[in-house]
């Protein structure tokens, strides 16, 4: 054998037996980490809690004190504690040695909905909420929400967002928005129900303002006023599609 060969087979020995010791190194550091007591969790830590209770996050977690800190499913917990009614998203971080951390990002309430009969509260992604204690903002309530309807929903809720924007909630006590996305408004002030379609809101509410007390006066049992059509006004004395109909426009009547 010459002598390159000779080197050749001394350097493949030698790099076989590093990969070996490298192996064998790597194995033993994972098996420190996995078995040493060191990183056996000692405590979950939970953050963002405002209307959440830490023993619901933690009873969902259903994860034991002196489980190995890298053998905990973070996606797994993460998914689990994002099941509760009040959290939008968690993220879940190991903290070494020995403890797991939760942030939760709570949902905000920006509105309230009628539903059946019962009210309650839904987030900007148009998630039916129970009501709880620590919300102290008054919000106008919206009919025209259904539970499981959660793209019908989302669209209302942002045609709610946009009346808002728009109008103003303290002005508002009710916003009605059917299934074709037109908002009736209620002012805070009378019970009048108020049709202002699809779009241009705040402009079709200042008009009603500035109609309303002519309305009021010459029309006291009205119970309807829609302004969806350009240049006319329909008033309703009757609380449904049949009844009696006063229609003022440019080549009636002006208001």
């Amino acid at each position: 054998m010459t002598k390159a060969k000779v080197l050749r087979s001394f350097y493949i020995s030698l790099f076989a037996v590093s990969l070996v010791a490298l192996g064998w190194s790597a194995y033993a550091v994972v098996s420190y980490f996995h078995t040493s007591p060191r990183y056996e969790v000692q405590r979950v830590a939970v953050s963002g809690l405002h209307r959440v209770d830490e023993n619901q996050v933690l009873a969902k977690v259903e994860f034991e004190v002196g489980t190995n800190v890298f053998k905990a499913d973070l996606d797994d917990i993460r998914e689990r504690v994002e099941q509760l009614e009040w959290v939008r998203h968690a993220i879940v971080k190991r903290i070494l040695p020995d403890q797991i951390l939760i942030k939760v990002n709570e949902r905000q309430p920006i509105g309230l909905g009628r539903i059946d009969g019962e009210v309650y509260q839904f987030d900007v992604d148009a998630t039916i909420l129970d009501l709880d204690a620590v919300s102290t903002v008054s919000f106008p309530i919206v009919d025209g929400l259904h539970r499981g309807d959660m793209a019908g929903n989302l669209m209302k809720v942002q045609t709610y967002e946009r009346v808002l924007e728009e109008v103003g909630e303290t002005e508002l006590s009710e916003v009605h928005i059917n299934d074709t996305g037109e908002a009736s408004l209620v002012s805070a002030s009378d019970a009048l129900l108020v049709n202002l379609g699809k779009e241009d809101f705040r402009i079709r509410w200042i008009k009603f303002l500035q109609l309303k007390p002519q309305i009021m006066q010459q029309y006291p049992d009205a119970v309807r006023v829609d302004l969806r059509f350009k240049n006319q006004v329909i008033v309703r004395m009757r609380d449904d599609d049949a009844g009696e109909k006063i229609v003022w426009d440019v080549e009636k009547r002006a208001l």
